[in-house]
């Protein structure tokens, strides 16, 4: 099953982009898996989200806060070029 798991510094996400985003990144995944878009797959796809404290993470840098995405699916699953697919539709969302 194709999994998305979504790390974003607390209060960084109002409610509605919340929603918005998980659902974006699953509907990216499935798109660039090569999924129907049907109701059983969306339903296959699940979409995490930690809202770590803030300054939980921080750089040498900075404190902006920094979004990390990890997709796990089924090896084989994605092609580099599906990878990098999503990888710019993960980072656009």
């Amino acid at each position: 099953m194709p999994m998305i798991q979504l790390t974003a510094p607390s209060g960084a996400l109002t409610d509605q982009g919340r929603a918005e985003v998980q659902r974006e990144l699953a509907r990216a995944l499935l798109r660039w898996e090569g999924a129907p878009d049907t109701a059983f797959f969306r339903a296959q796809a699940w979409s995490h989200l930690t809202e770590p404290p803030a300054r939980a993470q921080t750089t040498a840098e900075d404190d902006l806060p920094r979004f990390r995405v990890d997709v796990t699916v089924p090896e084989g699953a994605l092609s580099d070029r599906r990878k990098s697919g999503l990888v710019e539709d993960a980072t656009d969302a």
